[in-house]
């Protein structure tokens, strides 16, 4: 009797009830994401990396990382209003059509695509808005804070064509070189760590009184001795190179600059290895950006 009182009392069964309990997940300044919520993302985290990949880029997410999705998503709609950007309804049902008019669609088949997906048109809409907001964010927000320069892409065309014998270099160098007379008895690498101990305090010790220093610049390897261009290529910039010798002197070099010949195959490899190093680098930004972002709001997970 007493348990049919308070089915009345509150509108409904008692097992209706029971059913609007649900667990908060966390609350951010005063905006509460329940259990719920978390869960429905994780049901239908196939059909959300299908529709916006570059916000759901893990194959697996763990519920505490799904959560973190959501209130990056919270902070950058919030970032974006400060700076008056706001995706209407109105904007995400143009996106919308101008998709299926795209891929030959009517609403009914696209309705009927979200069933097979197991996503509601409701929560679709919603992760559309989400994809225009992070798209608006990365190109307003993220991308005027990075900067890809040609010696990056040089640098890492290198790295990962460091054994192909085509790689062609120029070199701005300081060419350090004394007689070999004053390098007998001496460890093998005292000469180089004399250079080093030298460019740090000014003071040239071990013996190298004799030491000579030539500056050269626009040393290109065609020409050049084989155990010098070996030594270069092999050297980083702002290193001494092994000491080899030729001439009768020691020599080692300081490269002061390295920079790849643009071949053919490194222009037309160019354009790509600007976009990865770029997104490699917004995404790290994009992590630091939120890691900040994240003193300024109240977080309370519960997770």
């Amino acid at each position: 009797m007493f348990a049919l009182f308070v089915a009345l009392f509150l509108g409904g069964p008692v097992s209706a009830q029971e059913k609007l309990i649900d667990k908060i997940a966390a609350v951010v300044n005063g905006r509460v994401y329940s259990l719920s919520e978390i869960e429905r993302m994780e049901a239908t985290l196939s059909a959300r990396r299908e529709i916006a990949p570059f916000i759901y880029s893990k194959d697996k997410y763990e519920r505490s990382e799904l959560l973190d999705v959501a209130i990056h998503g919270q902070i950058i709609r919030e970032k974006l209003g400060t700076q008056g950007y706001v995706v209407s309804d109105d904007a995400v049902e143009n996106s919308i059509r101008s998709t299926e008019q795209k891929l030959g669609l009517n609403r009914e088949s696209l309705l009927e695509f979200l069933r097979t997906k197991g996503l509601t048109y409701e929560e679709y809409f919603e992760v559309i808005r989400e994809s225009m907001e992070f798209n608006l964010f990365a190109s307003r927000i993220i991308a005027p804070l990075v900067t890809v320069t040609e010696q990056e892409m040089k640098n890492e065309y290198y790295r990962r064509h460091a054994t192909d014998k085509a790689l062609s270099f120029v070199y701005t160098v300081v060419d350090f070189s004394v007689p070999e007379s004053q390098a007998k008895g001496k460890a093998k690498g005292a000469y180089e760590q004399a250079l080093r101990d030298y460019q740090l305090t000014g003071r040239l010790g071990g013996g190298y009184s004799d030491l000579e220093a030539n500056p050269l610049e626009g040393v290109r390897e065609d020409g050049l001795h084989p155990s010098i261009a070996s030594a270069l290529s092999s050297t980083p910039e702002g290193s001494f190179t092994p000491a080899v010798s030729i001439g009768g002197r020691l020599r080692s070099f300081y490269v002061k600059k390295k920079d790849l010949v643009e071949s053919q195959a490194y222009i037309n490899a160019k354009e790509r290895l600007g976009d990865e190093i770029f997104t490699t680098k917004s995404r790290a930004l994009t992590q630091n950006w939120f890691d900040r972002e994240y003193a300024n709001y109240y977080i309370k997970k519960l997770l």
